[in-house]
């Protein structure tokens, strides 16, 4: 006695049709949009754009000086380089406990020198 295995071919053919479907939906919508990322890589790739890129990202590089240079090193004030931390430095604080503050580095040297004068 033979057992008879019916394969079903609609489901395979109806996943084949679906996938065509999406694949055909995608380059549909990749063909609508590529002109305008044409446009804008076009854009981004002229040198006077790309310099104020650059120039943005260095700036958002940066960190503050957080020193509070009058209290920590009040006769060295106006070395600070208010944008251009380059270290941090522990620093005990009556709200927050200890935390790390960030310092540049000419803040860093003036309360290295203050810590170590006494």
């Amino acid at each position: 006695m033979g057992v008879t295995v019916r394969r079903d071919t609609e489901l395979p053919d109806r996943l084949a049709e679906a996938g065509r479907r999406v694949g055909v939906a995608l380059t549909e919508a990749l063909d609508w949009i590529r002109p305008a990322v044409n446009a804008v890589t076009e854009v981004a790739s002229r040198p006077e754009v790309r310099s104020v890129i650059e120039r943005a990202e260095k700036i958002l590089r940066r960190r503050p000086c957080l020193c509070f240079c009058a209290r920590t090193h009040p006769c060295d004030v106006g070395i600070c380089e208010p944008f251009d931390a380059v270290i941090t430095r522990p620093h005990n604080s009556d709200l927050l406990g200890e935390i790390d503050v960030p310092l540049c580095a000419p803040c860093a040297a003036a309360r290295a020198a203050r810590e170590f004068a006494g």
